[in-house]
Formats: structure tokens, sequence, C-alpha cells
């Protein structure tokens, strides 16, 4: 009986992430997402809108979420998954700062994060002639 439970709770384990894994076409959007938070944070940056910036960040943090690394893990870019779940922190850090009205804070997860997405879009983001994205391998 527990070898037939055990087996039960391993299968409803693997079933779940399997419908909860992300595909591509999902962590694109999420990316997209991301990218128009950013342009929204860079200028609540430039305005010093503290309130807006937190709101932004907490939009990217929300992108960068909810299995963004599984996908990179699964695809087999470790590195990926590092610079994504690093990217998180650094959005929550960022929201965190600003809501607080920390400048200090808000330039350090600033740099965190624009550094982190730097690095994976070099490795890992390749420009199609039609202006688009897609993921690089």
């Amino acid at each position: 009986m527990k070898k037939m439970l055990f087996a039960a709770s391993v299968l409803s384990v693997m079933l779940a992430s399997i419908v909860w894994a992300l595909d591509e076409k999902q962590v694109s959007a999420k990316m997209k997402s991301a990218g128009d938070n950013m342009g929204g944070l860079r200028k609540a940056m430039g305005a010093k809108d503290m309130a807006a910036v937190s709101t932004h960040a907490k939009g990217i943090a929300d992108a960068m979420g909810g299995g963004v690394d599984e996908f990179w893990k699964s695809m087999g870019m470790a590195k990926a998954a590092e610079w994504q779940v690093a990217s998180h922190k650094a959005a929550n850090d960022l929201a965190a700062a600003a809501a607080a009205n920390n400048a200090d804070g808000v330039r350090s997860a600033m740099g965190a994060l624009g550094g982190t997405c730097k690095q994976c879009h070099e490795a890992h983001r390749e420009k199609l002639a039609d202006g688009s994205y897609k993921i690089k391998k």
C-alpha cells in the first residue's frame, strides 16, 4: 500500500510539472512583458517617480517568475536559469527600494537587473529580419 501511495504521489508531481511547464511562446510573452515594463521603468526613473518605478519593477518580477527558470533548465540552459533567478531577485529588490524611496538601493538593484538582462540577451536572444526576437539556443 505504501509503495502504491508513493508511486501515485510521484506521478502526481510529474503530471503537475508537465501541466505547469512553460513553453517557448509563453516565455517569449513573459520576456515581452518584462521589456515593456523596463521601458516604463526607465521613464519612471527619469521622472524620479518612485511609485511608478516600484510598479514597473513588480511587473518585471512577475514576468520573470512563474517557472521561467524551469523553462531554461529544461532547455539545457543552466546559465540562463541563473540569470533569470538573479533578475527576478533584482526586480523584487528594485521594487522594495523604490517603495522605500531608497535611491541608493534603486541604483544598485537597477544595475544588477540591467546586468543580468544584458548577459542573457547577449547569449540567448537573436534578432530576426522582421525586427522580432527568438530564443537562441
